[in-house]
């Protein structure tokens, strides 16, 4: 599943443009707990402020289930990523922590971090930025509660 994070981080690095979410509310502390697995249903990304189209998460294999994150209690994190036509599942298990309407998730020793748009009982919306040579990009991905 590092392998996923990886490429995902990889591919905002590189520009692969998809499209932005419009909504920076931020987290309501009524909201639903980030606690549970969530599927990586939906991506969006604007590049120094052009942005494109929502576009279905590309790195789900088709023909398997959707790749996805799963936040436990006590703060173990398990990033699940299938591939091949075999639908072979990969685990990585790491740990993540929420401060404020920050999380942040090591696997395999590197760390991400994300802005928590939104939460409910069904949809996990996470915001990712990165600025670097110039370049910003800003990141959003849509999960669903599996």
């Amino acid at each position: 599943m590092k392998k996923i994070i990886i490429l995902f981080f990889i591919t905002l690095g590189l520009g692969v443009i998809f499209s932005s979410c419009s909504s920076n509310e931020p987290v309501n502390p009524s909201m639903s707990s980030v606690e549970g697995k969530w599927n990586f249903s939906k991506t969006t990304t604007s590049i120094n402020g052009v942005t494109s189209p929502e576009m279905d998460y590309d790195d789900n294999e088709a023909g398997c289930p959707k790749d996805y994150l799963e936040f436990k209690a006590g703060g173990v994190c398990t990033d699940g990523d299938y591939f091949d036509s075999a639908c072979t599942l990969d685990i990585t298990t790491g740990t993540w922590v929420q401060i404020g309407s920050t999380i942040t998730v090591t696997l395999d020793g590197d760390i991400f971090s994300a802005e928590v748009v939104s939460v409910s009982s069904s949809v996990l919306k996470l915001k990712i930025s990165e600025t670097g040579g110039g370049i910003s990009i800003i990141a959003n991905i849509t999960l669903t509660k599996a």
